[in-house]
């Protein structure tokens, strides 16, 4: 067993708490403990971002495909609101990636007269080809760390986008991309590393089933919670259930409903949802495991595999924190720790 595993272990044993604060954020799955790069990627706890690319909405933007009717009339007098409560983090997808964060949830649109496609939430961000381009810049420069590309809606998608977008994914990510497999479960960081592999894509799409490159969406379930309270994430979250064999998405986040933001005007998201989750829910998480689902009792939580949040970059990114030091809960069982999954 390498030194540096085995200082961890022993930090971990003892129940010392600085173990987080020490971790190398940019670097954590290539410093995980060996025994854990044999665990499936299924079966680690792994951050991520909800609405990842929404940092790139600012006064300028105009509103996309997926805003909501009511926005159109409401926009032109409400435009720092409106941008206020839909921006869900403040941090860039370089930054992202440099704070641990491995998984990003993309949704994307079509906009007139541009042949390009953009990242959106109700308003246009950026165009996609630099935050892309940066998540390739990271890998090549970071052999140990996967990145998970969730692509969870495309909004004024003709057929003819979709073959457009899927040829750039391919051709930006080329060897570097981890096909779907039958069996999920023999994927795990040494092979990805053996076979330098580190980009998965998830593509919410049906075409997609004629690509062996990308994941199809029952691969990475991710039920939306629609709660605007904590009691009731925390709820949802409880009664999860998790299948064996696939992964699975723990969105940590609250939705603002209408009434919500109209009873909080002046405020914003990053205070009245995702600092409520940071002080509430995230010590909930933190409870939790990873690794494969078991029975479950009623006072269990299905074990976590992606976890994403808002505003990631909170306290000294405490949320990618205390998601990666859950792995370290997998060396407590060795049933699994020493199974093979080959």
């Amino acid at each position: 067993m390498q030194l540096e595993s085995c200082i961890i272990i022993i930090a971990f044993v003892m129940g010392k708490d600085s173990t987080a604060q020490n971790l190398d954020l940019e670097n954590w799955m290539r410093d995980l403990p060996a025994q854990l790069k044999d665990i499936p990627l299924i079966y680690l706890a792994i951050p991520g971002s909800h609405d990842s690319m929404t940092y790139g909405i600012t006064r300028s933007s105009g509103l996309a495909p997926d805003a909501e009717p009511i926005l159109h009339r409401l926009y032109p007098l409400f435009r720092g609101t409106i941008i206020r409560w839909t921006i869900t983090q403040a941090i860039d997808t370089q930054q992202q990636l440099l704070i641990g964060i491995r998984y990003f949830d993309l949704r994307l649109a079509t906009k007139k007269d541009a042949s390009n496609f953009f990242f959106t939430h109700g308003l246009y961000a950026e165009e996609i080809t630099k935050a892309l381009q940066q998540i390739k810049d990271f890998i090549d420069s970071h052999p140990g760390e996967v990145v998970i590309l969730d692509l969870q809606h495309f909004y004024g998608f003709t057929a003819e986008d979709h073959q457009k977008l899927m040829r750039y994914l391919l051709n930006l990510f080329r060897t570097k991309l981890v096909p779907r497999q039958i069996d999920l479960q023999a994927i795990t960081l040494n092979s990805l590393s053996r076979l330098r592999q580190q980009v998965v894509v998830v593509y919410r799409y049906q075409s997609v089933n004629a690509i062996s490159e990308f994941w199809q969406s029952q691969l990475l379930p991710s039920p939306w919670p629609q709660q605007d309270r904590t009691t009731g994430l925390i709820n949802f979250l409880h009664n999860i259930t998790r299948r064996p064999g696939i992964g699975f998405v723990h969105q940590a986040v609250l939705t603002p409903t209408p009434q919500f933001i109209v009873l909080r005007w002046i405020s914003n998201l990053r205070e009245k949802c995702a600092v409520p989750v940071k002080n509430v829910v995230l010590p909930r998480l933190a409870e939790l495991s990873p690794g494969p689902p078991l029975v479950k009792s009623p006072t269990q939580f299905a074990p976590v595999n992606v976890v994403i949040a808002d505003f990631v970059d909170l306290d000294d990114a405490i949320f990618p924190r205390t998601i990666i030091e859950l792995n370290l809960k997998l060396l407590r069982n060795t049933d699994l720790v020493y199974h093979n999954y080959g």
